[in-house]
């Protein structure tokens, strides 16, 4: 039986790695990008993250081994690659905790690639993001406290190491110790031992070998991490108004199995119906939840899904990255679902919803963001490494910040600092009198909203090319100035 289980999950997890493989990202969100920058800097202050504390580790790692086999080029490759293999490993282990549930075979490999070409599961393990290491663990701490005969301290070890991939995922800790409780009631204090005392020896690790805080507000930033990204750094609640909240949150929950935003006619109406689809089995899943046999895991997903709820109906319901794990959950509850149908109708309407939604998504999402045309401000960083001097500063605004200097190889002139006109002139003031060069593009000059407070400081156009101009920052020459020097 655990040779057959190998086999199958060996298979997923190959099958799921080719797949991510055939296709490179070039979507680069923020986070990715500046952890790239820190593992290629060796930077472990900003590696530890106070959110999400071993992924920086785990990248810097993986990208030291591709590199002792002759790797040379970006660490973010390194992290695509890596994150290509955690969505893969999360797969592969779904297939296990499906076939542990006494699904069959060909039941769980088809579970299996329904998740893998969910559109969040299958977007997320092409990109460099710290998610999908958490969701990894999160799989196997399920895993381990559906079986027959769970072990406690392993299941809170598993959900440690998913907590230490991202804090948010402390929100499955209760869908688990309710499980536990049921088998056996002692199993609470062997999970909770394992929980803390990994997560507290993580954090007590990565606090004295590389943060090192000098003190009690040096501590608090680090652990607030994301919630203290203001510029002064003070605590900020990434919330919405209740019914925004609601709103954005219900849609991200169709959206994570197929993307239909920006869709309009047909294709729209495709998304819509193909993300419908496993949520309407989920949702019948769940209301078998009162029958023997089905009670006990329908509860325990249900408990899932509302403890992931609570935190981010409250936390940025618009980000797509954070229900990832919810997937675990739905599909779950969708096989529960599927248990109407025959096995072989269960099984002929789980293959077409796979060949279906994964066209799908390789056309609206995975595809076109394998174009390096289609990323903007990539292409802007390119164009900057070629057109822009090697000395000076770059002006940058928003992705900017973490794009010009690791694929242009400029400094960056951040205007998150330089909030008004009186802040932005003193900064450029005092560039000028160090000899100092700044140059800034009209793009983004446009979309920070600011070109008028540089047209007034003074610009003169350099370069154009590409739809793009490129400009050195200086004020001009006065008229006395300039009849002196004649």
């Amino acid at each position: 039986m655990k040779s057959r289980e190998l086999r199958l999950c060996g298979g997923v997890f190959v099958a799921a790695l080719l797949l991510d493989l055939s296709w490179r990202s070039y979507f680069f969100n923020f986070d990715g990008v500046a952890c790239a920058i820190a593992v290629e800097l060796s930077d472990f202050r900003h590696l530890v993250h106070g959110n999400h504390l071993a992924y920086g580790v785990a990248a810097w790692l993986f990208d030291r081994a591709l590199r002792l086999f002759g790797y040379r080029g970006e660490a973010i490759l390194s992290l695509q690659i890596l994150d290509a293999l955690l969505g893969a490993a999360g797969a592969a282990v779904f297939a296990s905790l499906l076939r542990r549930s006494g699904r069959s075979e060909r039941e769980a490999a088809l579970g299996a690639a329904a998740l893998a070409v969910s559109q969040a599961w299958w977007f997320w393990s092409l990109e460099a993001q710290v998610y999908m290491l958490g969701a990894l663990f999160a799989a196997l701490a399920a895993r381990e406290a559906l079986a027959e005969e769970p072990r406690p301290a392993l299941a809170g070890f598993w959900e440690a190491c998913a907590v230490l991939g991202h804090v948010g995922h402390l929100m499955a800790a209760p869908a688990l110790v309710w499980l536990l409780s049921r088998r056996r009631r002692a199993s609470i204090r062997p999970f909770a031992a394992a929980l803390a005392l990994t997560v507290a020896a993580a954090y007590l690790a990565a606090g004295l070998l590389a943060v090192r805080p000098l003190g009690l507000d040096d501590l608090r930033l680090w652990l607030l991490g994301s919630a203290a990204l203001k510029p002064d750094r003070s605590f900020s609640w990434h919330g919405a108004a209740p019914v925004e909240a609601l709103a954005a949150w219900t849609r991200m929950t169709l959206r994570i199995f197929c993307d239909f935003v920006g869709l309009s006619g047909a294709p729209a109406g495709a998304g819509v119906v193909l993300a419908a689809l496993p949520l309407a089995a989920a949702a019948r899943g769940a209301a078998r939840g009162g029958r023997a046999g089905v009670a006990e895991p329908a509860c325990f997903w249900l408990f899932w899904l509302v403890g992931y709820a609570a935190l981010y109906l409250a936390w940025e319901p618009f980000t797509v990255v954070y229900r990832v794990s919810d997937l675990l959950g739905l599909w779950a509850l969708a096989f529960l679902g599927l248990d109407v149908l025959p096995a072989r109708a269960r099984a002929a309407a789980l293959a077409a919803w796979v060949a279906a939604a994964g066209v799908f998504n390789w056309a609206t999402q995975i595809r076109p963001h394998a174009d390096p045309s289609a990323n903007p401000d990539y292409a802007q960083a390119l164009w900057l490494a070629a057109a822009a001097p090697d000395e000076g500063w770059v002006v940058v605004y928003g992705r900017d910040q973490v794009y010009t200097p690791y694929f242009a190889h400029r400094r960056p002139l951040n205007l998150r600092y330089l909030p008004d006109a009186e802040s932005l002139d003193a900064k450029l003031d005092d560039l000028a009198a160090l000899g100092e060069k700044v140059f800034a593009v009209d793009r983004t000059l446009d979309e920070s909203g600011r070109r008028a407070e540089f047209e007034r400081y003074g610009l003169e156009a350099l370069a154009a090319s590409d739809g793009r101009t490129l400009f050195r920052v200086k004020r001009p020459a006065s008229p006395k100035a300039a009849a002196g020097k004649n």
